[in-house]
């Protein structure tokens, strides 16, 4: 019985002693890691096997020039990219000549690309791949050598949606030359409410389709574009209000409209409304200040508070002088 007893503890003693050994040469890959070096780190997933081009999903080969240098198979690594460590990605095979990890999609890998997944007409980086240990000795690589294509569908995406937005472009001039999209049924004015609200419906929905079609995500409306779409479609609703209040004591004849599209919009019947001006001004200004952020943040923009202040106070002083707006003349519109 003691002899066994003191087999086993030699036994477990042993086991120690090797355990120490793997983790003290492991701890030391430090000293081996710039003895590495590849000769080719390629795709090797059915279909597209031998490029370097890599898809979330594929299997990644590493080809070793030295095999001799370092027993690999007694390493424990760590997929490297860029010199920044990705600690799940783990090999699924380990030869001294070879070795292979998948590439998922993972949020680390995801922040990783995240600088080129935010921009425009962006559906791929070159990245420099390596490996290295927990303790962030990594294999130096100078140059990328291979290219990491996080979204293979951007080329049919982006082209089925410039398409969809020339559509709704297309379909809103023609809606545009009908009397009663943009104009007043009865005397043919162009209506600035209207026109506002079109102008925010365009702007928000063009630059939606936008953004999914180059990034593949349905992007969040944030919360200042919805004030914004609130407040023109606010604003259309109580000059409607409005006009129909004043149709009320005029008379029903009906004179149609002549002049421009800028002197419908800026007239409330008896010249240019410094009223009318202000908020056409600001809204055009605005929208573009919002496109602007929509192409250099990649992003359904934040608006400024101070800047949706400006714009509702704009709106609503436009709709408040609308009802002291030439009572008298038939002219008047939205």
């Amino acid at each position: 019985m003691l002899k066994r007893l003191l087999g086993f503890l030699v036994l477990i003693f042993i086991l120690c002693i090797s355990n120490l050994e793997v983790k003290a040469f492991q701890n030391n890959f430090r000293e081996y890691y710039d003895k590495i070096s590849f000769k080719e780190v390629r795709n090797v997933s059915d279909g597209r096997s031998g490029t370097n081009v890599v898809r979330f999903g594929d299997h990644v080969e590493f080809l070793v020039n030295n095999p001799d240098s370092v027993e690999l198979i007694d390493f424990e690594f760590n997929l490297y990219i860029d010199g920044q460590r990705l600690p799940t990605y783990v090999p699924i095979s380990v030869e001294n000549d070879r070795f292979i990890f998948v590439l998922y999609e993972l949020d680390t890998l995801s922040n990783l690309l995240q600088a080129s997944i935010n921009s425009w007409g962006v559906h791929n980086r070159e990245v420099r791949m390596s490996i290295g240990d927990s303790s962030g000795n990594h294999v130096h690589v100078r140059k990328p050598n291979i290219t990491i294509d996080f979204d293979p569908h951007y080329s049919y995406r982006s082209w089925l949606g410039r398409g969809v937005i020339l559509l709704v472009i297309f379909f809103f001039f023609r809606l545009v030359k009908r009397d009663t999209f943009l104009r007043d049924h009865k005397t043919g004015k162009y209506s600035l409410s209207r026109s506002q609200l079109a102008w925010w419906t365009m702007i928000v929905l063009c630059s939606y389709i936008a953004l999914w079609s180059d990034s593949g995500i349905l992007v969040v409306l944030t919360t200042d574009t919805l004030v914004l779409l609130g407040i023109s479609s606010v604003t259309a609703a109580v000059a409607q209000t409005i006009d129909k209040d004043k149709a009320k004591i005029k008379s029903p004849i009906a004179v149609k409209q002549q002049g421009n599209y800028l002197d419908h919009i800026l007239s409330d019947g008896s010249g240019i409304s410094i009223q009318r001006f202000q908020s056409v001004v600001f809204t055009f200004f605005i929208g573009i200040f919002f496109i602007y952020k929509v192409i250099a943040d990649f992003e359904m923009p934040d608006i400024d508070n101070g800047i949706l202040g400006l714009m509702g106070i704009s709106s609503a002083t436009y709709a408040g002088l609308k009802t002291n707006e030439n009572l008298s003349s038939r002219e008047s519109s939205d």
